[in-house]
C-alpha cells in the first residue's frame, strides 16, 4: 500500500506538471476554441483563443483563430487587429496571408490585398486560393479579363473548389455573359454533385435571375446535402418571398432558430425577415428575445438599437447604445448609433461631434459617413454633407441611402438628369427601395415624363402606403395631372383608418390647399399640430393658408414659428422673404434670402434671388453678378436664370452680354413680359431702338400690368420721341 500510495502520488504530481506546462496548456485552449468553432459556439470559441494567447502572446495560430470567430460575430475591427498581429508574428503562415488578403479585400484595400495574395503564390505557385483572391482583388477593381484569368486558374489547380466557380459567374454577370455565368455554376455541381456551396450558389443565381422553381430546387438539394447548414434556407426563405409567399418564409426563418441554434446566420434569420417585411415591432421582438438568450452577441445588440432608433423608441436605444459605450468607448458603430440618436432628438450639432468621432474611429464605415453626412445637411452644411455622402457611396456602392441622398440633393439643386441616374441606380441595388422610387418619380416628373414618374410612385407606396414623401410626390404629380382630387380622395382614406397619423393630416392640408379650400386645409393642418407640434413642415403650410387669406403679417409670425422649429429649412427662409417683398420690406427680404444663401451657398435658386434683390432693391453689382453666373452654371437651360444674369450685365454695363443672355430667356419663355422688358431696356442702352421697341410692346402685350410696365411705357415713349 505505501508502495502503490507513491505511485498514485507520482501520477498525480505528474498530471499538475502537465497542467502546468505552457505550451501544453495553449494548444489545449486552441483545439478546444476549434471544436466550438465547429460547433457553431464563436463567443465559446473566442474566449478559448483569448486564453491561449494570454498564455502566449505571439501565438499566431491562435490569433488566426480568434480573427476567423470574430469574423463570424460580425466584430470586424477586432477581427482586423488579430490578423495584423498573426501576420507580424508569422508572415511565412501561408494561412494567415491567405486570410488577411481577404480581409484586406473586405476593407478595399486592393493593393495590398494583392501583395499579400503575392508573396503566397511566390511561397507556392500551386496555392488556388491566392489565384482566387488575386481574382476577387482585379474584380474589385473591375479588371474582368484578369479577373477572369485568375478565377480560371484557381478552377484549374483546384477543381473541386465550388467557390471559384461561384466568383467567375459573378464576373461572367457583371460583363453581361449570363449564359457563361450559369455554365460555371452547373460546372460546379457536376464536379461535387453533394457541395452544399455548389447547390446553394446555383440557387442564387437562379433567385437572381427570377427564375423561382429552378432556385428553389436547387436549394433543397442544398439542404439535403447539408441539413444543419443556415445558408441554404435563408435563401429558401429570400425564394419565398420574392414569390410572395410570406407565411412560408417566415416558417422557413422561425425552423432555423432550432436548426442553426449557435449560427448567428441561423438564429438571426427571423429578425432579418421581420425588418425585410417592414414589420419592425416583431423584428424588435425577436432581437429582445435573442439578446435575453445570447447577452453576449454584441451584433444583436447593435442591430436591435437600430431597429429601436427606426421605431422611435430612443430611450431604450440610448440605454443599450450607452452599455456598449460604456464597455468601448471608440466603438465606430456605437459611436454612429448614438449620433444617429442625437439626430432623431434634433441635436443636430451634438450628432455631428459624435459622428466625427465614429469616422475617425471607424475610417471604412459607410454607416458613419452617410448619418455624418445627413447631420451635416440638417446643420445647413450641404458641401459638408455632399463629401460624406460620396464617401458612404463609395465605401458601399451597393447601398441605395447615400446615392438617394445625393439624388435628393441634386433635385433641390434642379440637376434632374443627375438626380435620375443616381436614383435609378439606387433602384437598381433595391428595386424594392420606397426612397429609390420616390425620388426617381420626382426626377421624371420634373423633366416631364409623368407616365414614369407615376409608374415609380406607385412603386414605392405598394411598399409602404404611409410613406410620407411618397405620398407628397404623388401629390405633386396628382397636382401635374390635374388629378388632385383623387389624391385627396386617397389620403383622406389613409386618414379613416389611421387617425392618429400627424403626418397624414399635414399631407390631407395641402391637398385641400392645392384646392384652394382654406377652411378644410386649416382644420387639417391645426389637427396635425395638436398630435404632434413638430410634424414637418406644419407651421410652413399654416402660414402658405394664413398668406392666401392676406393676412401676412399673421404668415410672417408663422414663417418665423416654422424658421424657429426648424433653423436650417431654407424654403422658410425663402418663402418669408418673398412676403416681406410683397410688402414691400425689401431689407428684411434681402436678409431672409442671404440667411438662405449662408445655410445653401450651393443652391442655384437661392443664388438667382438673392442676384435680383441686389439688383432691384440695392445691393453690390459685382457680387449680383457673380451669383446670378454662379446660378447659371448649375441651371443653363433655366429662363429665370438667363434673366437673371443678362440684367446683371446690363447693371454693369456689358450690353452684349446682357443682350445675349435676355434674348435666350425670351426664346425659352417667348411670352414673358418681364423678359421682354429686360431685353428691350438692353436694346435701348445699346442704341437699337427698333428692337427694344419690339420687345418693349411685346412685354405689354403679353400683360399691361406687370410689375414693370409703367417703366416699359414710358420707355416706348422716350423711343418715340428720339426716333420722330
Amino acid at each position: 500500500m505505501r508502495i502503490g500510495g507513491c505511485v498514485l502520488i507520482l501520477i498525480l504530481s505528474g498530471l499538475t506538471a502537465c497542467s502546468r506546462d505552457p505550451a501544453k496548456q495553449k494548444n489545449a485552449f486552441l483545439v478546444s476554441g476549434q471544436k466550438y468553432m465547429r460547433a457553431g459556439k464563436y463567443n465559446e470559441a473566442a474566449v478559448e483563443f483569448r486564453n491561449a494567447i494570454e498564455i502566449d502572446a505571439r501565438f499566431a495560430e491562435a490569433h488566426r483563430q480568434l480573427a476567423a470567430a470574430y469574423i463570424r460575430l460580425h466584430s470586424v475591427q477586432q477581427a482586423y487587429g488579430e490578423l495584423v498581429t498573426a501576420a507580424e508574428i508569422d508572415p511565412t503562415n501561408v494561412e494567415v496571408q491567405l486570410q488577411f488578403a481577404a480581409f484586406l479585400i473586405g476593407m478595399r484595400r486592393y493593393n495590398d490585398a494583392e501583395k499579400a495574395a503575392g508573396r503566397v503564390i511566390a511561397a507556392d505557385p500551386r496555392n488556388a486560393r491566392a489565384y482566387s483572391m488575386l481574382g476577387e482583388t482585379h474584380a474589385m477593381l473591375r479588371d474582368w479579363p484578369l479577373a477572369i484569368r485568375e478565377f480560371q486558374t484557381a478552377i484549374d489547380l483546384d477543381p473541386r473548389q465550388a467557390d471559384n466557380y461561384a466568383a467567375l459567374s459573378i464576373v461572367y454577370l457583371a460583363t453581361g455573359r449570363t449564359p457563361d455565368a450559369e455554365k460555371a455554376l452547373l460546372k460546379a455541381t457536376a464536379v461535387q454533385p453533394k457541395s452544399r456551396d455548389a447547390l446553394a450558389n446555383l440557387g442564387r443565381f437562379y433567385l437572381g435571375q427570377h427564375r423561382l422553381p429552378e432556385a428553389e430546387a436547387a436549394l433543397r438539394a442544398a439542404i439535403d446535402a447539408a441539413p444543419g447548414s443556415a445558408i441554404p434556407r435563408i435563401l429558401l426563405a429570400k425564394v419565398y418571398m420574392e414569390g410572395g409567399n410570406l407565411q412560408e418564409a417566415e416558417r422557413v426563418c422561425r425552423d432555423l432558430k432550432k436548426i442553426a441554434p449557435n449560427d448567428p446566420d441561423g438564429y438571426e434569420a427571423l429578425a432579418s425577415f421581420y425588418e425585410a417585411t417592414g414589420q419592425k415591432d416583431k423584428a424588435a421582438a425577436e432581437l429582445r428575445e435573442l439578446l435575453v438568450a445570447k447577452p453576449r452577441d454584441a451584433a444583436i445588440k447593435s442591430r436591435l438599437i437600430g431597429v429601436l432608433i427606426n421605431l422611435n423608441q430612443v430611450e431604450e436605444a440610448r440605454r443599450l447604445n450607452q452599455e456598449v459605450l460604456n464597455a468601448s468607448p471608440a466603438d465606430p458603430h456605437a459611436l454612429t448609433a448614438q449620433g444617429r440618436i442625437l439626430i432623431v432628438q434634433h441635436k443636430y450639432a451634438e450628432a455631428k461631434t459624435v459622428l466625427d468621432r465614429a469616422v475617425q474611429a471607424g475610417p471604412q464605415s459607410a454607416a458613419a459617413f452617410y448619418f455624418l453626412g445627413v447631420a451635416e445637411g440638417l446643420l445647413g452644411f450641404p458641401g459638408l454633407a455632399k463629401e460624406s455622402f460620396v464617401r458612404a457611396s463609395g465605401l458601399s456602392p451597393d447601398w441605395e441611402d447615400p446615392l438617394i441622398a445625393l439624388a435628393d440633393m441634386d433635385v433641390r439643386n434642379g440637376d434632374y438628369d443627375s438626380a435620375l441616374r443616381l436614383a435609378q441606380k439606387a433602384q437598381k441595388n433595391n428595386p424594392d427601395s420606397v426612397m429609390a422610387n420616390t425620388v426617381a418619380a420626382t426626377a421624371s416628373g420634373a423633366k416631364g415624363d409623368l407616365s414614369q414618374a407615376e409608374e415609380d410612385i406607385q412603386a414605392a407606396l405598394d411598399h409602404d402606403p404611409l410613406s410620407a414623401p411618397s405620398l407628397e410626390a404623388m401629390l405633386d404629380l396628382e397636382a401635374m395631372r390635374g388629378k388632385i382630387h383623387e389624391a385627396t380622395q386617397r389620403i383622406t382614406t389613409l386618414v379613416s383608418q389611421y387617425p392618429r397619423n400627424a403626418s397624414l393630416y399635414s399631407l390631407l392640408a395641402s391637398a385641400y390647399f392645392r384646392q384652394g379650400d382654406l377652411d378644410k386645409a386649416e382644420a387639417n393642418i391645426k389637427r396635425a399640430i395638436a398630435l404632434d407640434p413638430r410634424t414637418t413642415d406644419a407651421y410652413g403650410i399654416l402660414a402658405e393658408i394664413t398668406r392666401a387669406r392676406g393676412a401676412l403679417g399673421q404668415a410672417v409670425a408663422w414663417y418665423q414659428e416654422a424658421i424657429k422649429q426648424d433653423p436650417y429649412k431654407t424654403e422658410n427662409y425663402m418663402a418669408v422673404a418673398d412676403v416681406y417683398g410683397k410688402e414691400g420690406q425689401w431689407d428684411a427680404a434681402k436678409r431672409a434670402v442671404e440667411r438662405a444663401h449662408s445655410i445653401d451657398p450651393d443652391s442655384p435658386f437661392i443664388d438667382n434671388n438673392l442676384a435680383f434683390l441686389y439688383l432691384e432693391h440695392g445691393g453690390d453689382i459685382s457680387v449680383a453678378l457673380s451669383l446670378a453666373q454662379a446660378a447659371k452654371q448649375k441651371l443653363p437651360d433655366s429662363p429665370v436664370v438667363s434673366d437673371t444674369l443678362g440684367w446683371a450685365y446690363y447693371k454693369a454695363g456689358s450690353s452684349a452680354a446682357a443682350v445675349d443672355q435676355l434674348s435666350d430667356s425670351v426664346r425659352l419663355d417667348p411670352n414673358n413680359p418681364s423678359y421682354n422688358y429686360h431685353l428691350g431696356m438692353v436694346y435701348m442702352s445699346a442704341g437699337r431702338p427698333r428692337e427694344a421697341a419690339q420687345s418693349l410692346k411685346r412685354a405689354l402685350a403679353a400683360s399691361s400690368d406687370f410689375p414693370f410696365a409703367s417703366n416699359a411705357k414710358m420707355a416706348l415713349n422716350e423711343i418715340d420721341k428720339t426716333t420722330r
